[in-house]
């Protein structure tokens, strides 16, 4: 595949024509909807499994405490996942990127700012939620962690990228355009990812509190409200995106395990 077609091969019109040509079926495409929920349940439940082997009498709890660990597994679920739904279009993973080139996508970090600019009303909305719930920045999701020095370094270097790549994968780069030739609306598209990738941050991680369970919907559904918006509305570029994501996501790994403290 040329690089120029490679940009193209994941826009909506193409992957009309691949599914109407192909008479490739959408089931896939909707069980993955709820597929990153999910995983990281499962994730959970193995970790609680081995501390319940271990004795623990609160393995569920302590299982959470090592989410920016564990949600690795949800990740490798994820691109599992992907590979075999990109191969039955005949794609490849790195098709989902939609840039023609490393160089390519390296320029598109000049939208960085722009992007961020753009995203920032609806993360300051989920600043608000937060408030509204807890009286400080530092939520359960922070306070929860409990992790060893090698755990703490993992959370830091490698869950951070990991998680960002992924998850914009999935929604923006995988799921996005095809609900848009699946629902024949755009708008419809947004509102079916923005549902499903704020309703997964109920189980990252699952934490059986009511309080808890509503903000991690509202706050996370608000927060990534913007992405899929500034991303069809401004040139559909999800490198940008995933940057942006990046340092979100970095700032609360660093918060969690320490590096940043809030009074």
């Amino acid at each position: 595949m040329s690089v120029a077609l490679a940009a193209t091969v994941n826009t909506p019109s193409s992957i009309a024509k691949r599914y109407t040509e192909s008479k490739l079926a959408w089931w896939p495409v909707l069980l993955f909807l709820p597929a990153r929920l999910v995983f990281a349940f499962v994730a959970q439940g193995l970790v609680a499994a081995l501390f319940a082997l271990r004795g623990s009498a609160s393995a569920w709890t302590d299982a959470a405490a090592w989410w920016p660990v564990y949600s690795t597994l949800t990740d490798i679920l994820c691109l599992i996942s992907l590979v075999w739904l990109t191969r039955r279009e005949g794609l490849r993973l790195l098709d989902l990127f939609g840039v023609r080139s490393l160089l390519a996508g390296i320029r598109q970090l000049a939208w960085v700012p722009p992007y961020f600019l753009a995203v920032l009303p609806a993360v300051a909305v989920a600043a608000v939620i937060t408030q509204f719930f807890y009286d400080s920045p530092i939520t359960p999701i922070m306070t929860i962690v409990d992790l060893p020095s090698v755990g703490a370094a993992y959370a830091r270097l490698v869950w951070p990228l990991l998680w960002v790549v992924t998850e914009e994968l999935v929604y923006i780069g995988y799921l996005l355009p095809r609900m848009e030739v699946r629902s024949g609306k755009t708008s419809l598209a947004i509102i079916a990812i923005l549902f499903f990738w704020g309703l997964q941050h109920i189980a990252i991680p699952w934490i059986p509190d009511t309080t808890y369970l509503l903000w991690r919907l509202l706050s996370a559904a608000a927060a990534i409200a913007g992405f899929p918006v500034v991303f069809v509305l401004w040139g559909r570029r999800l490198v940008p995106l995933i940057v942006i994501h990046y340092i979100a996501d970095l700032t609360t790994a660093f918060m969690a395990t320490g590096v940043i403290t809030i009074p």
